[in-house]
Order: C-alpha cells, then sequence, then structure tokens
C-alpha cells in the first residue's frame, strides 16, 4: 500500500451535489494542475474552461466545453472529489 492509498483511508467522503443554479470555480490546487500540465482529456478540458472563464455555471461550463450535461456532470463530480473545482453558491 503507498502513502496515497494510506492516504485516502482518512480522506473524509461526502456526497458531491451538484446544481444547475449553482456555480464552480476552481481551487488552487486545481489552478495549480491546470497550468503545469498540458491539458487532455475530458477532466483537463474542464480545468482549463474554469482556468480561462473563472467561475461559471455547469450551463456555461457544458457548452464552453461542448459535453452533454451528463457528461459535465461526471466530470464535474470527479473533480470535486479530487478538490481541483469547488462548488461556490449553493442551490436556491
Amino acid at each position: 500500500m503507498g502513502f496515497a492509498d494510506a492516504l485516502e483511508q482518512f480522506r473524509p467522503r461526502k456526497k458531491v451535489r451538484l446544481g444547475t443554479r449553482c456555480t464552480y470555480m476552481l481551487t488552487q490546487l486545481g489552478k495549480s494542475k491546470a497550468e503545469e500540465f498540458g491539458l487532455s482529456g475530458p477532466s483537463w478540458q474542464v480545468l482549463a474552461y474554469l482556468d480561462e472563464n473563472g467561475q461559471c455555471t455547469m450551463r456555461d461550463i457544458t457548452e464552453g466545453v461542448h459535453f452533454s450535461e451528463e457528461k459535465t456532470k461526471e466530470v464535474l463530480k470527479r473533480l470535486i472529489d479530487s478538490g481541483y473545482v469547488k462548488r461556490v453558491t449553493a442551490e436556491l
């Protein structure tokens, strides 16, 4: 078991809730990753979009990266869980 596996045991798991009335933005970690690595794949497309456009709604992201809403939700959940993106405003 590597360090990352050991660390994963202690990481709190909470259900990621997404909403259409929420906005999303890069965390500091996400910003550094978007700038540090060459961007490819769906996760990187979303990171690059948020890096270029700042805080955005899910609809903005979906239209900007040309994904379906379901694909955008899947990618956002993964990025939020990884600590690269955070939900900024709560649903009304």
